[in-house]
């Protein structure tokens, strides 16, 4: 008798702590832009927002990369260290698209060329206006859907920010 009381313990201690988990932060959000879905990778810290989506050769369909600022500000990207051409979207924090471009791969940094030599000849994406939000998706997305500034995107900025407060604490 005293072993089933046993286990019936061991088993409420474990599924008290199963449920006492720490929930993963997410590292994904889907989105719609332009009436599809999209699995979009997180860029929410310093880090992961300096990184972007360099050294890749390609972007799978209906995927990308969703930058989420801490503020609206005046933003500009640029290509180096990128493998492949990017589409960019940047949106403000009511949801509207302040610019679109269509960025493509520069020459990769020379040898014997600086880090700030190499920065200095890449164009520069501004964002326009200030901008909350950066989307990058495959290249001819922005064509194919057909957007361009002033357009809603309908996105659901509260979320996005819960979105991105809840990947932060995975960040740290």
């Amino acid at each position: 008798m005293a072993w089933i009381l046993t286990r019936r313990i061991w088993l409420l201690l474990l599924l008290f702590a199963s449920c006492c988990e720490r929930a993963q932060p997410p590292t994904h959000e889907t989105i719609q832009v332009g009436g599809e879905s999209w699995k979009m990778e997180l860029a929410v810290s310093p880090g992961q927002i300096e990184q972007g989506l360099m050294h890749r050769e390609t972007i799978p369909p209906g995927t990308g990369m969703l930058f989420i600022f801490e503020d609206s500000q005046m933003r500009s990207f640029w290509m180096g260290n990128c493998l492949s051409d990017i589409d960019l979207i940047f949106v403000d924090g009511m949801g509207r698209i302040t610019a679109v471009h269509e960025m493509v791969t520069e020459p990769q940094k020379r040898p014997g060329e600086t880090e700030g030599a190499y920065k200095l000849r890449m164009p520069g994406y501004s964002s326009v206006f200030p901008a909350r939000i950066a989307i990058e998706l495959p290249p001819g997305s922005i064509r194919r859907l057909g957007l361009n500034s002033q357009q809603s995107t309908d996105l659901d900025m509260q979320n996005l920010e819960s979105v991105r407060l809840r990947a932060l604490k995975g960040t740290r």
